[in-house]
């Protein structure tokens, strides 16, 4: 088993230095917390790429409707909508009378189609030019194994023993060829003469080096560039007159190889790197049979991420010695508790998320208008739900709320408001003051635009007690001018 070997001498060492203050538990799921959805999806492939006894799947992000009784109503409006624009885009598809209806109905179909397309990575672009040009069988899958091994940069980090041992693994220690790490080094070979030119490269030299080689012009001093890759390390340590020296080249000549390096490209894969989006909304906000608004994880965008039972049962079948027995064991409870560590911070998102919702219906109801937000800060959530605030705090970062009647997406850190001074028995959060000052400012003549004063005063008439102050550092967040810079910018002729 030499895969699980390695894994089991790294989760062996990683035991000895566990930090005792804090459960292994508690700190995987501190880890987990902060991380928005791309980020966490990197962690949990990290840990399974490095724990034999964890299965993680990429979420189905492209699916049409949400997977949850709770979001029936949602997933029927989803669908019907989908399925009223797909059959507006082909009307008239295969309508031959009229030629423009059918261009502009295959042009929309198409676009359609685009846009539910997964989008491309560097290892399906990669898997793609293996399967059509190598035949079926153990070496086109190890080839398609070094690819799966690169990074988002396009290098491979893993030498020829790793590579091995992840065949072995892949393989749940049976695999139908032993390859050798000659085997290993030809299939590396084969994806460095993959596009983009550079990929499987192990370093920056060599990633450069490759691009040199591969380069279609008549280059009269390849030959220097690529002493110049293997030499790329001594650019801080020696004089450039010395490296010129060493290169059998004049230091003019060097200026211009490295010129010529500065346009190859060091990051091949990256052009490949997934896209995002801005926020990418891992709760649903939906609305209940008695009006209530609830939190609803949007499974779609969730990695699976589980214990494979069967590997550590057929791990321990395999153990020899006590020792590997032990290091099975270890890994099986490191593997439990990175899942129920996972399950928890989804959990416990779910129900800060729901402790938002309780609070704030009004600023739901309205699709995220902050004037309609009730003061509500971290520590009551917190209070609500059990945390600490630190937690609430962790777990609010960097995450999106989809509002399924209006499809906006509003960021979580959103529904936390602070209070400011009123006078009637509801208490006012700063966003529902701002909202009142903008409104204000709006109605205010253009050509006698009020004060800070004068808008503190009428703030306190509305039951809004601030100061003015408070209103100039409100003004400034709303990128409102002051006084005077409002009535020089007043059209000539404007008031009495």
């Amino acid at each position: 088993m030499p895969g699980l070997a390695q894994s089991l001498g790294a989760a062996q060492a990683q035991r000895q230095t566990q930090e005792t203050t804090l459960s292994m538990q508690a700190r995987q799921r501190l880890r987990l917390l902060p991380l928005p959805l791309p980020e966490l999806r990197a962690e949990l492939r990290r840990q399974a790429e490095q724990n034999p006894f964890l299965d993680y799947q990429e979420p189905l992000v492209g699916a049409v409707s949400l997977d949850a009784v709770a979001e029936r109503d949602a997933a029927v409006a989803d669908e019907t909508e989908d399925l009223d624009y797909l059959n507006a885009s082909l009307e008239g598809f295969g309508d031959q009378a009229d030629p423009e209806a059918l261009a502009e109905a295959t042009r929309r179909h198409d676009w359609l189609i685009a846009t539910q397309t997964e989008p491309e990575t560097l290892y399906r672009h990669l898997e793609r030019q293996v399967l059509r040009q190598m035949a079926e069988g153990p070496r086109r899958d190890l080839t398609l194994l070094v690819c799966d091994a690169l990074d988002a940069d396009g290098y491979l980090r893993e030498d020829a023993h790793a590579l091995l041992a992840d065949w072995w693994q892949a393989n749940g220690g049976q695999p139908p060829v032993a390859f050798t790490e000659a085997d290993a080094e030809a299939a590396v070979k084969t994806v460095q003469g993959l596009d983009p030119v550079g990929v499987g490269a192990r370093s920056l030299a060599e990633c450069l080096a490759l691009q040199t080689r591969a380069d279609p012009r008549d280059l009269p001093d390849r030959a220097l560039y690529l002493r110049l890759c293997d030499r790329l390390g001594s650019l801080l340590t020696e004089s450039r007159e010395r490296l010129a020296r060493d290169l059998r080249c004049t230091p003019e000549e060097l200026v211009g190889a490295l010129a010529y390096l500065r346009t190859l490209n060091p990051f091949p894969g990256r052009a490949f790197a997934p896209r995002e989006p801005l926020e990418s909304p891992e709760i649903v906000a939906l609305r209940g049979p008695d009006g209530r608004w609830r939190a609803v994880c949007d499974e779609r965008r969730f990695p699976l991420f589980r214990v494979d039972e069967a590997a550590i049962e057929a791990a321990r079948a395999a153990a020899r010695t006590r020792d590997e027995r032990a290091c099975v064991t270890d890994l099986a409870e490191r593997a439990r508790s990175e899942a129920e560590a996972y399950r928890e911070r989804n959990d416990t998102l779910r129900r800060v998320a729901q402790a938002a919702f309780d609070r704030q219906g009004a600023f739901l109801d309205s699709g995220g208008d902050p004037a309609t937000l009730r003061p509500l800060l971290q520590k009551e959530v917190a209070e609500a739900v059990g945390y600490d605030k630190s937690i609430v705090s962790r777990v609010v970062r960097d995450k999106a709320v989809r509002v399924a009647t209006s499809r906006r997406l509003l960021p979580l850190a959103g529904f936390f408001t602070h209070a400011v001074a009123s006078e009637g028995e509801e208490a006012v959060s700063d966003q529902q003051a701002k909202g009142a000052l903008k409104a204000l400012v709006a109605a205010e003549d253009p050509a006698h635009p009020l004060s800070d004063q004068a808008l503190a005063e009428a703030l306190a008439a509305q039951g809004i007690a601030v100061a003015r102050r408070t209103v100039a550092k409100y003004r400034e967040q709303l990128g409102i001018a002051s006084t005077r810079e409002r009535r020089r910018a007043a059209p000539k002729g404007t008031g009495p």
